[in-house]
């Protein structure tokens, strides 16, 4: 409450100086509270979910009985993925638990951790599992929703060793004027870079930490876009490319969006993201790496939310994108802006590419996956009449069986970037 009186307050046109401007504003904080107690109080929006954690036997006999055990989740109410996001409370008879509200209809994702990453829960046998999800429902008799979750495994915390192949250079801290914070930027270059006067296309691809290094990768899971790209290369089923992974932050979701979202109440930076990729980022590539810096050899990529801002990104900066990979793109967000906006006014740009693809197993419920595949139809027949500068139609490709998660993603990228960066890439 007292955060949308400070916004409101900032909007006033009028100086908050003189008696009459603090009446105004008196009055506004009066009826701010009246209103409070019909908007504000326990909301039919959001219901309260209780998160019940066991370890299986062995492990519970293998720990010590002073472990901490957190939960780590996609939304804010769960840290926005980090690792001691919301702390679980031990019981008496080895149970963790911890009870939260969330929103209706959400979908959540998560993962138990110890507190790091390094010790993020694992199957029996050790290997990583993908991201719980469930979705939060209204219970009959107000009754509270229990999500009730096994641990098999937990990771040694050993540091993780590097699966980086090939060059890699990082760029610890990258500034800017429209950014919270400086960004972490990763670029891999081509066998044979450092022998030649070539210049180069460049893929820029969101999420970077999770794209060349199981040691960095959030889950311990790999894009594998190093490898994929080095045997592409030597296979000459694609061009050489410079590929630039911009590492996310906990304003992920902020960033990668360009409205907010009143299921998840989170959102709406986007337009100051691309700022930094058009007038901070790219500039620095460009002036740091031999690259071609025209639009065309210049693309876009991400997956899920990433996915949301790369189609944004070739909307609102034509002149500098020239094609975009969105695999898995969130179309749901802010009940299906972009979607509705390009269905009833297609204003994809014609002189860009976009190869897009959704899995078939994507979501936590036969009805999600079913949304999400709608969707993406959705937005295949919308775009079915555009048509690239390489004159070739709009891509869209289902993925059988694909997942919402790295692994899922490390095909449908080989198949975008085959599309993006054919042989002899000339345009």
């Amino acid at each position: 409450m007292q955060q949308v009186c400070e916004r409101l307050e900032s909007s006033l046109s009028f100086r908050r100086t003189g008696f009459f401007g603090w009446v105004a504003v008196a009055l506004m904080h009066a009826a701010m509270t009246l209103s409070a107690a019909a908007v504000q109080s326990p909301s039919d929006d959001t219901v309260q979910v209780t998160f019940s954690v066991r370890l299986e036997k062995d492990l519970l006999a293998a720990e010590s009985p002073a472990l901490i055990l957190f939960l780590a989740g996609n939304l804010e109410e769960l840290g926005s993925w980090r690792p001691d996001g919301v702390r679980l409370d031990r019981q008496g008879d080895g149970e963790y638990r911890t009870t939260i509200p969330l929103r209706v209809g959400g979908e959540v994702e998560f993962k138990v951790t110890a507190g790091s990453w390094g010790r993020v829960e694992r199957d029996g046998q050790g290997r990583d599992i993908a991201n719980r999800q469930v979705r939060i429902d209204r219970l009959p008799d107000g009754k509270v929703q229990r999500i009730e979750v096994l641990v098999e495994g937990l990771a040694s915390g050993k540091p993780r060793q590097s699966t980086v192949t090939g060059k890699l250079v990082m760029h610890p801290e990258v500034p800017s004027r429209f950014l919270k914070s400086a960004r972490r930027v990763a670029v891999w270059l081509p066998e044979g870079y450092d022998r030649s006067n070539e210049a180069y296309p460049v893929l820029y691809l969101q999420d970077g930490q999770n794209l060349f290094d199981a040691a960095t990768a959030a889950f311990g899971v790999e894009w594998q876009a190093d490898e994929t790209a080095e045997r592409l290369i030597a296979e000459k089923q694609i061009s050489a490319v410079i590929l630039v992974g911009i590492w996310n932050t906990a304003d992920r979701i902020d960033e990668y969006t360009m409205t907010s979202d009143s299921q998840m109440q989170r959102g709406g930076s986007g337009g100051d993201y691309l700022r930094f990729l058009v007038e901070e980022l790219k500039p620095m590539i460009d002036g740091t790496y031999r690259t071609r810096v025209d639009r065309e050899s210049t693309w876009i990529g991400g997956s899920s939310l990433g996915g949301l801002i790369s189609l944004q990104a070739c909307l609102e900066h034509p002149e500098v994108f020239g094609g975009c990979l969105a695999l898995s793109p969130t179309l749901g967000w802010d009940d299906e802006r972009l979607l509705k906006e390009l269905e009833k006014e297609s204003r994809w740009p014609e002189t860009a590419g976009l190869w897009f693809s959704m899995g078939t197993s994507e979501g936590s419920s036969e009805q999600n996956r079913q949304s999400n595949l709608e969707r993406a139809r959705r937005l295949s027949k919308v775009l079915s009449g555009s048509r690239s500068d390489r004159g070739t139609t709009t891509v869209y490709l289902e993925v059988e069986g694909g997942k919402h998660d790295e692994a899922g993603w490390v095909a449908p990228l080989a198949d975008g970037m085959r599309w993006a960066f054919p042989p002899r890439f000339d345009r």
